[in-house]
């Protein structure tokens, strides 16, 4: 059978004197796992069917590279040479690939490895909303140079009502101290309300009451075994949210550019500073409870818009507050970033519906937000000052009993309902010193055309906050 001819000795020479080279620039740590190459070149030859010739290559000549080392155009390679051994004669001597051997000379930049880059994380943050135009100003409260104006400190006040004390019905204490699901739980001493009857078996409990606190029992049980399940596991970003307090999704939603803030970059053209949140609440388009036939005149009116969202359904409802989530690995300051532009571009666009209709005071125009980050909530309020036009101010996050509110307790989990049914109501109160009574109502009256204040902006009477 036909065989390949033997390399001539010219090539032999070449190719001995090539792998000298090599071996010798290696470091030498790797110098013992080579088997030094036989002088004898049969191994490098392959018996082949006689219908086969040999298979040869030459390499065309080619232009200069900066990465690669030219090769010469007489080198023969042959099936049996391989770059995955050290030397053909033995494959038991392979040498193993890593960042510190390559088959690239030191001075190749074939081999080198440049490392990939992550994108540069936003720099953008509360700071970047102070300087931008119409800026946006978040601050504690605490430490201020002045006060708030007074209507920011009652709306607070209002919010903070039962935290400090009594959050948890005390007609609840046996119930929750006998059953063993809720394990070892610990409650300030003024956690319980004071109430005529000392459990449900007592003469004087009210069977009403009894059963809506049982109810409520039920779902706070819920919201504890799966807080503490996401706690245990990681998972904290939707803990929180198991109840119904009729939040609406906004997190894939835009908002209308005319109330967005701005920032100057090199190139000379304004770059928007858009962010969005993830659930408000809103003032439902049912008919009950709800504003149905509000929203219908409005449309009449041709004042359908009266939300800062670009939604075809959501700029058409009235929304309240905002509400950003971030699980416990959460980056706090993103979220309040959001939070912050989400809520001013919302107060932005209910003073242009009040000055629409006339009202120019803004001191009744006061909001409260939320950035939840895992299973603390953070509590902020957003105002304009009456001496700006359009500057947006945000307090928090607060402390005190509004910084106490968590689902990681059994206690918090009844303090964060007290929250929030108390932000509810003040989003429901229909006097004066309410959201809906002291500002949007009126407002969304006005633009139906209905100067008659009294008629059509109430809200229709609902019992307390249920948690279902």
């Amino acid at each position: 059978m036909a065989v390949t001819p033997p390399l001539s000795p010219s090539i032999a020479v070449t190719k001995t004197s090539r792998l000298e080279g090599w071996i010798q620039q290696l470091p030498e740590y790797t110098l013992s796992s080579l088997s030094t190459p036989n002088a004898d070149r049969s191994s490098l030859k392959r018996t082949r069917p006689t219908s086969s010739p040999p298979y040869t290559s030459t390499m065309s000549t080619r232009t200069g590279s900066p990465k690669r080392p030219r090769c010469d155009s007489d080198i023969e390679v042959l099936p049996s040479h391989s770059v995955s051994a050290a030397g053909a004669a033995s494959n038991t001597s392979a040498l193993l690939l890593n960042e510190r051997n390559t088959f690239s000379p030191p001075d190749s930049q074939a081999g080198a490895r440049s490392p990939r880059r992550t994108n540069s994380p936003s720099r953008d943050n509360i700071t970047v909303l102070a300087s931008a135009s119409p800026s946006t100003i978040m601050e504690p409260s605490s430490g201020l140079k002045a006060p708030p104006p007074r209507r920011v400190r009652d709306v607070m006040e209002r919010l903070e009502d039962g935290l400090d004390r009594g959050w948890i019905p005390g007609l609840l204490r046996d119930l929750i101290e006998e059953d063993r699901d809720f394990g070892y739980q610990r409650f300030e001493r003024h956690a319980w309300s004071e109430t005529a009857a000392s459990n449900f078996s007592q003469p004087g409990a009210d069977r009403e009451e009894c059963d809506s606190l049982a109810y409520m029992l039920r779902k706070v049980k819920k919201i504890w075994l799966n807080a503490r399940m996401c706690q245990l596991r990681g998972r904290d970003e939707n803990a929180w949210c198991d109840d119904k307090f009729w939040l609406q999704s906004v997190q894939s939603q835009a908002i209308s550019c005319e109330f967005l803030s701005c920032v100057p970059t090199a190139s000379g053209k304004p770059r928007l500073l858009d962010c969005k949140a993830d659930f408000t609440l809103s003032f439902s388009h049912m008919a009950s409870p709800g504003f149905k036939d509000l929203y219908s005149r409005l449309r009449t009116a041709g004042n359908p818009v009266v939300s800062h969202m670009a939604d075809a359904f959501t700029k058409t409802t009235a929304l309240f507050s905002c509400v950003e989530v971030k699980p416990a690995s959460g980056d706090y300051t993103e979220a309040a970033y959001q939070l912050s532009i989400w809520i001013a571009a919302s107060i932005r666009k209910k003073m242009q519906l009040a000055r629409q209709v006339g009202q120019a005071d803004k001191s009744r125009l006061v909001e409260p937000c939320f950035a939840i980050v895992g299973h603390e909530t953070h509590v902020y309020f957003a105002y304009m000052a009456s001496e700006e036009r359009e500057t947006v101010h945000i307090l928090g996050p607060e402390v005190g009993p509004l910084g106490f509110c968590e689902t990681r307790s059994l206690s918090g989990i009844f303090r964060t309902l007290r929250l929030w049914r108390n932000v509810i109501r003040y989003g429901r109160d229909e006097g004066s010193e309410g959201f809906w009574g002291g500002f949007i109502g009126p407002v969304l009256q006005k633009l139906t055309g209905d100067n008659d204040e009294a008629d059509g902006a109430t809200l229709i009477s609902t019992p307390p906050l249920a948690i279902g």
